[in-house]
Parts: structure tokens; C-alpha cells; sequence
């Protein structure tokens, strides 16, 4: 974004106002649609329970002890009048009992596919483990969800879910765990009258529980093209958004393109677009929510939410980042290749624009005292993101201004080749930590990045040079 940084990398009421209440770009909304109770129009092709520190199974305490039954693939038909839900999850292959996140859920019956009732105890309020002892890949959950309003679920108000970064157990059994990657189908009924539903139908490359997004108003899709690779980019906004959305999104489609060009293909369809959302007061940005990336409707008309949102198919959808630790892997990255997409499509003097905002606003940060190491190497899944210092909109910064460093050290070229690089290695496969990424860039340039991520990522301030 020209003026600010817009990514949803907080939540947008207080923990996000708190933190700087301005950005969102880990957002990421549905494209899909859906026929309602109401005769809800279908696009073409288309509260408690709070976080918890997260782990390989989903489990806190005691619970957390059980091995790891990763989701592979998550089935979901949701009926939002009725507030119902079932699930079919499919886990990879294992045996012993299994836990998920529920959040408060009301949680009916958990079967297998043919039938047969499965038994299953709630260890915590917001965990359900399914204690058959065979090795079942697939159980089907039928459940009843509540509406939110902390963005924190379903909000029915506004017409939109939110499950950054540890919510997606208020709207389906899941694991909020960033590394454990699911592939989705998704079906929506009780749709009001006269409203679109707009969501994924499939997703179909492994993403974290929290990309599935889903968004019901008074939507139209707008066309704005096509990249060179095939994939069609358009928006769904209100008839009064159009405009506005229009001037944010002019470059979107080239910097969509710079994208598949540049680090590698999409994983996540064939079409992607960016949806708005009203996310009330404060515009906060957008959520990655691929390939129906949400943006807050006050922030349609910024290109670098656009970009930022857009860039989140590669670094934090594409490549999951292992542990919340590792969250500059992500939003430090994709800020990066914003401000890359905007000076490839728009010109030098837009590049040198962006870059120039993002050295202003970090150094007002640091200055302000709002300053914390952007990377957190030592630990795994030990924070709680909605909480720590770590999700800051320093993380963004200094992630960006890192690669940065090392591109004018490798120079472009070789910095490019080394992201596709660990792009075509980590993307829709296992995820990865951010060391992972500098022991790459060593290994494609022979250069040792590991003294410029201390000086950027692991001390506060700013380096000297």
C-alpha cells in the first residue's frame, strides 16, 4: 500500500487496533458461490473459543502429547440460516485416536463414511478427540456453529468468516497448526435472499486451516483478465465498490502475472480475485483467503493491498511457514514481492514510492518504541500470535528490507532464481522455517545471508548501514 501497510496479520478490532489497527495482509477470502434457502444469486464459477497456542496435533496440556494425525483433505457443507455444519475429514494414515480443534462447536455425532458411529470425548472445551482405536482416514462431523463477532468465526452481521490465525475450530473440527496442510471442498446453503455467497468450491493444493474463507453480500463479479499463464483475476464487490475497487486493482492482473512469472505457478485454481468486506471501522487491510482473498472495503482502492494479498498464493498459502515464529517467512516475503510487483508492472518511480513508505513507516515504528525481533528461530508453536509482539507490522517490514539487502548484495536476478527456487521446493508441499529460506539463498548464490537476518530479523533497531 502506497500510504500504509494493509495486511490482516491482525485482527481487526482491538488486538489489531492495537497494533497499529491499520493493515491486514494475511487475508484471503472464497470465490465460489452457492444457492441459498432465499434463491441466492451463484457467481459463475462459483462467540467463544479463543485461540490456544497451537501444536502438531491441535491439543494443548496434557493432549498435546498425542501423536500428530495431520488433515489431508477437509469436505465441508455449511448451512448458514440453520447454523449447521458437517464436515468430512481425511486424515493421512495412522493409527490410534484423534484430536482436533472444535472451538464451541456443538459437536452432534462423528461417524465414519458408511455410517458407523465413532466414539469421541472432549479432553478441553475446545478439543474433541476421537478415541476409536483403528486407523480411520476418514470421519464425518455433524455439528452446529454459533455466530461471532470478535472475528473470531462466522459473523453473520457483516456476512464473512474469520479464522486468522487460530479460529478455524469456530466453523469445523480442523488444526489451527500453520504447517499442517489440508486441500478443501466447500458447499454453502441458507443463503439469504438476494445475497451471493462467495467461496471457494476447492482448494485444491494443501493450505492451512485458516485460508478457507467465505463472504455473503450484495456481490458482482467483475472480469479484469487474464494472465499469461491462464489464470483469470477479477473482483466481487457492491455495485457502490466497484469504482474504488477498480483504481486499487488497475495493475492487479500484471502483478498477478509478475508473480507466476517470477517465483513459480499458482497453486490454487484457475481464477482468483479480490473480494471486499466490511470489516466496520479502522480499515485493516485484507486476509489471505486464496483464492478469494478478503480486503477490508476501505482498503479496495490500494494497490499494495492488492498486491500483498495477491502475493500470499506463494509465501503463507503455497509455503506454509512451520511455526508462527516463523511468520516474516510469510508476511516479510510477500511484502518483498509487493513492492517487486508493483515496480515490475507500474514503473521505477511507483517501486521506489512503496520502498520509500516502508522505510518511513518502520522507522516510525522503531522510533515510537514499537520494536521487536521479526523472526523467532528457538521455538515452534510456543506463542500465542493473537498476543505476542512478534505480529507487528515491524515483522513486515524488516522482512521485506531484509531480502531487499540481499538482493542488492546477490543481486535481482540470483535473488529471484533463489525464491523460485525454494518456491518449487516448499510450495504445496511441506512447510517451511525461515531458515530453510536462508539456507537456500546460501545454497543458490553462495552467499551467507545468516549476518544480515541477525542485523534485520533477530536484534530490534535498525541496522547502521
Amino acid at each position: 500500500m502506497p500510504t500504509r501497510l494493509t495486511t490482516l496479520s491482525r485482527l481487526p478490532l482491538s488486538p489489531c487496533a492495537a497494533a497499529l489497527g491499520l493493515l491486514a495482509f494475511a487475508c484471503d477470502a472464497g470465490g465460489s458461490g452457492s444457492t441459498g434457502t432465499g434463491g441466492a444469486r451463484v457467481p459463475e464459477d462459483s462467540a467463544t473459543g479463543g485461540a490456544a497456542k497451537p501444536d502438531r496435533t491441535g491439543g494443548t496440556g496434557d493432549d498435546a502429547q498425542l501423536p500428530p494425525r495431520d488433515i489431508v483433505h477437509t469436505e465441508l457443507a455449511l448451512d448458514l440460516t440453520a447454523r449447521r455444519g458437517r464436515a468430512t475429514v481425511t486424515l493421512a494414515r495412522g493409527t490410534g485416536p484423534a484430536l482436533f480443534e472444535v472451538g464451541d462447536l456443538r459437536v452432534e455425532a462423528v461417524r465414519t463414511p458408511d455410517g458407523e458411529t465413532l466414539p469421541f470425548t472432549r479432553p478441553a472445551p475446545a478439543r474433541l478427540l476421537v478415541s476409536a482405536p483403528t486407523a480411520r482416514t476418514r470421519l464425518v462431523f455433524e455439528y452446529g456453529f454459533s455466530k461471532h463477532g470478535q472475528f473470531n468465526g462466522w459473523d453473520a452481521t457483516p456476512g464473512l468468516t474469520f479464522l486468522w490465525p487460530a479460529f478455524c475450530g469456530n466453523l469445523f473440527p480442523c488444526h489451527s497448526d500453520p504447517a499442517d496442510g489440508t486441500t478443501f471442498t466447500l458447499s454453502v446453503g441458507g443463503v439469504p435472499d438476494g445475497q451471493t455467497a462467495v467461496y471457494p468450491r476447492e482448494i485444491p493444493a494443501p493450505a492451512p486451516a485458516y485460508q478457507i474463507g467465505l463472504a455473503v453480500g450484495d456481490y458482482a463479479y467483475t472480469r479484469l483478465g487474464e494472465t499469461a499463464a491462464g489464470t483469470e483475476i477479477g473482483l466481487y464487490t457492491p455495485p457502490d465498490g466497484l469504482e474504488t475497487a477498480r483504481t486499487g486493482a488497475a495493475s492487479l492482473v500484471g502483478h498477478f502475472d509478475w508473480l507466476e512469472t517470477t517465483v513459480g505457478p499458482y497453486l490454487f485454481g484457475s481464477k482468483a480475485a479480490s473480494v471486499s468486506v466490511d470489516w466496520g471501522p479502522g480499515d485493516f487491510g485484507g486476509l489471505e483467503h486464496h483464492p478469494y482473498w478478503h480486503i477490508d472495503d476501505g482498503q479496495m482502492g490500494d494497490a499494495n493491498t492488492h498486491a500483498h494479498e495477491a502475493a500470499h498464493g506463494w509465501f503463507g498459502g503455497g509455503v506454509r511457514i512451520a511455526c508462527w515464529e516463523d511468520l516474516v517467512l510469510s508476511e516479510g516475503t510477500v511484502t518483498y514481492l509487493a513492492a517487486r510487483a508493483i515496480e515490475a508492472v507500474d514503473g521505477p518511480e511507483a517501486g521506489a514510492a512503496q520502498w520509500a513508505q516502508y522505510e518511513h513507516d518502520l522507522g516510525e515504528l522503531v522510533e515510537g518504541g514499537d520494536d521487536t525481533p521479526a523472526w523467532l528461530p528457538e521455538t515452534c508453536n510456543a506463542i500465542d500470535l493473537t498476543t505476542h509482539p512478534l505480529w507487528s507490522l515491524v515483522t513486515y517490514y524488516k522482512g521485506a528490507l531484509f531480502l531487499r539487502a540481499v538482493e542488492e548484495t546477490v543481486g535481482r536476478g540470483s535473488l529471484d532464481a533463489a525464491l523460485a527456487a525454494f518456491y518449487r521446493r516448499h510450495g504445496g508441499k511441506a512447510a517451511a522455517r525461515m531458515q530453510d529460506l536462508l539456507d537456500t539463498l546460501e545454497a543458490e548464490t553462495g552467499f551467507d545471508p545468516g549476518p544480515l537476518a541477525t542485523r534485520w530479523l533477530r536484534e530490534t533497531g535498525l541496522p547502521a548501514e
